[in-house]
């Protein structure tokens, strides 16, 4: 009886104790529901309501000092930016045109000095031709070359047919220290026998004689075509118009002696003689057509009878 009494009051307990946690569940779920749907519309009345009107005052509001209306100030009107002023540049002077290079004035022979006679192929350069071409001038020793003046040596080159290679190879440098009985690396070299091309000698005869039908210009500033010649190209028709030679029939009217003087002068001996300039300078004064070893100079072929081209010749 007594444990029947116990249970009783036990399952009272535990329905209790579900009966607040279920009631308290469904409490929380019909509040936080109703407060959601509270709420949405609240918002929007709030958005919806218009606001209210603020009751004008009774009485205007006094604000500090009665303000005096004030006459506007003139407006100044901003000058216009004036246009900057470019400075007109001076006008520049006139430029004189630069003259022409000297003229290489023409060597004179002198007269050889008394004394012994040097062996100028102690000289870097100068060989048995060219030794023998100076000691026609009258050059025959080293104190005359250590003298030159830079014309002179301009002059000196022009005649042997080489400009420039006195300069370049400093011939006079070279004889100012022979002169003093010095010697020079080269002219040890040629003493012992070491430099082929100094040895020997040239008599005068082997340079020839200098053309007297030279001329100071081309004959109606029109010379002739001389690259038409077997053997002459373009830098050849240059130094033969530089030492007046422009036409076929002053080839054809020289000697042997000059035909000699004409190849030292252009730097390839015995070339005129070799290849037979008068022969066929003769055959195109009169009017010939070029021979077959000519005519591809004639129409361009051989790039050295053109313009614009070089090799060595």
């Amino acid at each position: 009886m007594v444990s029947l009494s116990i249970q009783t009051v036990l399952l009272i307990a535990i329905a209790f104790i579900l009966g607040c946690v279920i009631g308290s569940l469904l409490r929380w779920l019909f509040t936080s529901g109703s407060e959601s749907t509270q709420s949405e519309p609240k918002i929007a009345d709030e958005r919806d309501a218009k606001p209210a009107k603020v009751a004008a005052p009774s009485e205007p509001v006094r604000v500090g000092k009665k303000l005096e209306p004030t006459a506007p100030k003139p407006v100044v009107p901003i000058a216009p930016a004036e246009k900057a002023t470019v400075a007109k540049q001076a006008p520049l002077p006139d430029i004189e045109p630069v003259a022409n290079a000297e003229p290489v004035p023409a060597f004179v022979a002198v007269t050889p000095p008394e004394g012994p006679s040097d062996n100028l192929k102690l000289v870097r350069g100068i060989g048995p031709q060219n030794e023998a071409r100076l000691n026609a001038l009258g050059i025959t020793q080293f104190s005359q070359i250590a003298k030159w003046s830079a014309k002179e040596q301009r002059a000196v080159g022009e005649a042997l047919a080489f400009p420039g290679r006195i300069e370049r190879e400093e011939w006079t440098q070279q004889a100012v220290l022979l002169a003093k009985g010095e010697k020079t690396d080269f002219s040890k070299r040629v003493a012992s026998g070491d430099v082929s091309s100094s040895m020997g000698t040239a008599g005068v005869g082997d340079i020839g004689t200098k053309p007297s039908g030279t001329l100071i210009e081309a004959r109606g500033g029109a010379p002739d075509k001389l690259t038409l010649i077997d053997g002459v190209g373009n830098a050849i028709e240059k130094k033969m118009f530089k030492l007046g030679i422009y036409h076929f029939d002053q080839l054809a009217q020289m000697s042997n002696d000059e035909l000699v003087w004409l190849g030292n002068a252009l730097g390839f001996p015995g070339r005129p003689e070799r290849e037979n300039w008068k022969g066929e300078s003769g055959a195109l004064a009169s009017g010939a057509s070029p021979t077959d070893a000519e005519k591809p100079a004639a129409r361009g072929a051989i790039k050295t009878s053109r313009g614009g081209s070089k090799r060595k010749e």
